[in-house]
């Protein structure tokens, strides 16, 4: 009489235990020997699988921006070529600086002094400084430097000190004015950096 055979002869209650006991053992069996090891592998990557996930949305994020960021550096571009076009090149300083001149005799001043200075060397461009000294009436001065301020190349007007109004003879008030006049000239085949972008203030 083999087991199966002693088993069956039993009390139904008795059967069912001795089932239970063997569906038991094959669980422990298949806890032990497959799931946990399987369970442990699955824990130890984990963490890379989440990290992957994370590099993979990312990714896609920027997948999905790459648009935005190509019509942000066509814009870019298209800023630096507009703005490398306001520096004047070497042969149109002289008439430049002219033209300032002009726009602050048309305003009705009188110039005591307009002194070029010592190109100052920069990235791809140089500034040019020029010494200004006027007198006129106040709204004249302000006149000049508005006009000077909507030339098309680049022109700022700094370190700004104005003197002592005094009664004009034949009447009004004038005002004796220095400040700096800086433009700039570009360096043809210098390289461009993004801290040299845009001079203009």
């Amino acid at each position: 009489m083999n087991v199966i055979d002693i088993i069956l002869r039993q009390k139904t209650l008795i059967k069912v235990a001795i089932l239970v006991v063997i569906l038991g053992v094959i669980t422990g069996v298949y806890w032990q020997f497959f799931y946990r090891p399987v369970l442990a592998e699955i824990k130890t990557i984990e963490p890379e699988l989440n990290q992957l996930k994370n590099e993979l949305a990312a990714k896609k994020e920027i997948v999905k921006g790459k648009s935005r960021y190509q019509a942000e550096l066509e814009d870019t571009r298209v800023k630096l070529h507009l703005a490398l076009k306001q520096l004047p090149d070497k042969s149109e300083i002289p008439s430049l600086l002219e033209n300032v001149s002009s726009l602050g005799t048309a305003a009705g001043l009188q110039f005591k002094l307009f002194k070029p200075m010592p190109e100052v060397p920069k990235n791809f461009y140089a500034e040019i400084p020029v010494d200004i000294q006027v007198e006129g009436k106040y709204r004249d001065i302000v006149t000049f430097f508005d006009n000077v301020s909507k030339m098309p190349r680049i022109v700022n007007i700094m370190n700004i000190t104005i003197g002592t109004p005094k009664k004009d003879p034949i009447g009004g008030t004038m005002v004796s004015t220095s400040c700096n006049a800086i433009t700039y000239k570009f360096i043809e085949g210098a390289q461009t950096t993004p801290s040299d972008k845009g001079a203009k203030k």
